[in-house]
């Protein structure tokens, strides 16, 4: 009798999910490398003007710490989507303090991308080493 494969096993070395997660950080860091473009232009201008230089420099360093987590996480998923995760929990708060409008959509465009992206690659670290 032939034998289905478990869900919870990659079927012939393919894992659904780990392709889904990887395609969606791709994105991910497409998305964040544009938010460095905007927010990076933004702090040069604060810096110079010397209103809210701090924070907007703040969160492009977040942004980077968060791109560099993703980018981390292809090879190293649970480290990686760690780093990305909490840099997401600091961008948004960043962003909710920093922006005077829209505080909640700013918190959460800025920082779900990453959010998002962080805890897939947490879930398919867990699939890996959860099972021992």
């Amino acid at each position: 009798m032939a034998r289905l494969p478990n869900s919870q096993e990659p079927f012939n070395g393919f894992d659904e999910l780990q392709l889904m997660t990887k395609s969606i950080g791709l994105l991910a860091v497409l998305t964040g490398l544009v938010y460095l473009r905007v927010v990076g232009a933004e702090s040069l201008l604060a810096l110079r003007s010397q209103e809210r230089g701090q924070t907007v420099v703040v969160l492009f360093a977040l942004l980077v710490v968060a791109i560099i987590g993703l980018l981390y996480a292809w090879r190293q998923e649970g480290v990686g989507g760690f780093v990305a995760a909490l840099s997401a929990v600091g961008i948004s708060i960043v962003a909710y303090l920093s922006f005077q409008e829209n505080r909640l959509f700013a918190a959460f465009a800025y920082s779900s991308p990453f959010l998002i992206t962080g805890l897939m690659f947490l879930v398919c670290w867990w699939r890996k080493h959860g099972r021992r």
